[in-house]
């Protein structure tokens, strides 16, 4: 590549969630302006691939798109429920084919953003740009923001690492079936198989619902086998009546502290390959929206890429390798830490909001012995 390739201000490889909310955030920052912005990725992405759930004070940025929200949530293990009022927070979801539709309609409106319906590859950082390929053919700009998956294999390194695998169904019944303002968080009312497995119920209204089962596991299930995980819950919790699957959806999340590298030069990647995900609960939204949030601000003096402050990151190895050692059951650890600690302490941990007060006052409810071994085991 030479100083002939065609140049860019700004390129986005990758138009799905992070993508799409960097240019976002750029734009309503004011900072496309007169740029020279191209956004790469091999389709247009539309429809209802995704559900987003997340939890906040007060409105976000895409608050017209929240689907539904709640302020009561329920967890539930077999041996203790617990009903949590979640004041001043709100849990909230977003569907993927409302937020695509909406920045998609704000993005076709800006005359100079080039979409290339292809894949990026080759980049190569230098000292103000960062080269790349297209088809075959040289191109360059002077920052490059990136989702696409990591060429490292964080499994192969020295952290925990567990996959959140899941699959949901989103239901209709023919009886009032759901509460609409109270989801369940988390489930644990399923076989747990030396794993840690949940379901959490989203109801949309007293007929609609999502029902999805996640586990943390690195053994992943046959379509099938979550199926009938799914509808055997929904038999023993829910109903024995009439109801049909509208839609499906499934995916995985990699739950790791492995350390990403969030940049090479002006090559800076965002999304899951830039550690978007909270580690200890495969939570990417909200995080990933903060982190976006500020970087556009900052632009183009790009200098903090954090997407979660590293003493939480150290909290997350410790939880992450209580989990896949199974020095503690997830489905105990969970239920307790919400029954014992107001659950606005717990969101703005699981935030990454929280302050050194509010974490001692947490992890004083967690088992100590196991907490703190395994804590200087991860910080050595």
């Amino acid at each position: 590549m030479t100083d002939t390739d065609t140049d860019y201000d700004i390129v986005v490889a990758g138009g799905g969630l992070a993508g799409l909310s960097m240019l976002y955030h750029l734009h309503t920052a004011g900072k496309l302006g007169e740029k020279r912005v191209l956004l790469v990725d091999p389709e247009r992405k539309e429809g209802h691939d995704r559900t987003w759930s997340f939890w906040e004070k007060g409105e976000g940025p895409f608050e017209k798109l929240v689907h539904h929200r709640w302020h009561q949530v329920t967890l539930h293990n077999g041996n203790t429920h617990c009903s949590c009022a979640l004041r001043p927070y709100a849990y909230k979801v977003i569907l993927s084919n409302d937020f695509y539709g909406y920045v998609n309609r704000i993005l076709d409106k800006l005359p100079n953003l080039e979409r290339r319906f292809t894949t990026a590859d080759q980049f190569l950082p230098t000292d103000d740009k960062v080269h790349f390929r297209m088809q075959g053919e040289g191109y360059s700009a002077t920052h490059l923001f990136s989702s696409l998956p990591h060429p490292l294999d964080y499994r192969e390194v020295n952290q925990p690492y567990l996959d959140q695998h899941f699959r949901g169904w989103f239901v209709e019944t023919d009886e009032d079936t759901f509460d609409p303002g109270t989801a369940a968080m988390m489930d644990f009312r399923t076989p747990q198989e030396g794993e840690t497995r949940f379901f959490y119920v989203l109801p949309f209204s007293q007929r609609r619902a999502l029902v999805e089962i996640a586990i943390f596991s690195n053994d992943h299930l046959t379509t099938e086998a979550y199926d009938v995980l799914i509808g055997e819950y929904i038999r023993a919790n829910w109903t024995r009546g009439t109801y049909r699957v509208t839609h499906t959806e499934a995916g995985n999340i990699p739950m790791t502290t492995y350390g990403y590298p969030r940049r090479r030069g002006n090559h800076i990647y965002i999304g899951l390959g830039g550690g978007a995900a909270r580690p200890s609960t495969g939570y990417t939204f909200y995080g990933l929206q903060r982190q976006l949030a500020r970087m556009a601000r900052d632009y183009p003096d790009i200098t903090d890429t954090r997407v979660w402050p590293e003493k939480h990151l150290l909290y997350d190895a410790t939880l992450l390798r209580i989990l896949q050692e199974r020095k503690l059951a997830g489905e105990e650890l969970f239920v307790n830490l919400f029954r014992d600690n107001p659950p606005a302490r717990v969101l703005a941990f699981l935030n990454g909001e929280s302050s050194l007060w509010q974490e001692l006052r947490l992890m004083a409810t967690t088992p100590v012995g196991v907490f703190g071994s395994t804590f200087v085991r991860e910080l050595l």
